[in-house]
């Protein structure tokens, strides 16, 4: 949850910051003993070095704050495998990144949904270096045609992980206390994210600090993916 912050990029400003009000006050003093030209001069030296060191400090948070904002981990990789065409029976193998393991579910109609419950940080967190947490819950079938879809069945699977033994004792709501005297939480929301049913399709899933996102991982699941979302118009 919490990465390496390339702190080098953020502590060489607050070091020269320092250098140069360290300068300012010994200039200052100087001057207070008589030393006029020579305070002067480690005055303005400071005040230079100051300058430059805040300038620079700026352009780094802004590029830190660039890298938080286009942050991204691996979340599952799925494969799907037709099973009968006409009944559009696939069988999906989720594989999850965390090491938990993987699910076999056996989905009918024209695309499978990926869910789960995301919890967003604060922007200043954030940019300290806290990312979006998740914990998957369902994994569903979809139909292109809501009229095909009403009737039938839903199919899904349970992808969720065994609950830490640890926090499962806790009294039920702790952790939503811990986050929320923290001030660090912003907001915990469900996100889903969904993709074409297709033979040999394999994709991969991602959280990033908005939610899931879901991206081909090989030409079967590229030709669907092509095939299904540049035939509709997409509102910009």
């Amino acid at each position: 949850m919490l990465e390496s912050l390339g702190w080098a990029w953020i502590a060489a400003p607050l070091a020269a910051l320092a250098s140069g009000i360290f300068l300012i006050f010994r200039g200052i003093r100087s001057m207070g003993r008589g030393r006029v030209m020579a305070g002067g001069r480690g005055v303005a030296t400071g005040l230079t070095t100051a300058a430059a060191a805040f300038v620079a400090a700026l352009v780094a948070l802004n590029m830190q704050s660039y890298s938080r904002l286009t942050w991204e981990k691996p979340v599952a990789e799925i494969t799907v495998k037709q099973t009968d065409a006409a009944q559009k029976l696939y069988d999906v193998t989720l594989t999850r990144a965390d090491g938990a393991g993987e699910t076999h579910c056996l989905l009918q109609g024209d695309e499978w949904i990926l869910g789960g419950r995301v919890q967003k940080w604060q922007p200043w967190a954030n940019t300290l270096g806290l990312n979006a947490t998740y914990e998957l819950d369902q994994m569903a079938n979809k139909y292109i045609d809501a009229r095909e879809a009403n009737g039938k069945p839903i199919t899904a699977c349970d992808v969720s992980r065994p609950p830490n033994p640890i926090l499962a004792r806790a009294p039920e709501g702790f952790r939503a206390w811990l986050s929320s005297i923290s001030l660090a939480e912003d907001r915990r929301f469900g996100s889903a994210n969904y993709m074409p049913l297709a033979d040999g399709a394999a994709y991969r899933v991602v959280i990033t600090q908005s939610g899931f996102n879901a991206e081909a991982a090989n030409d079967a699941a590229r030709r669907a993916t092509q095939t299904r979302f540049n035939a509709v118009s997409l509102t910009p």
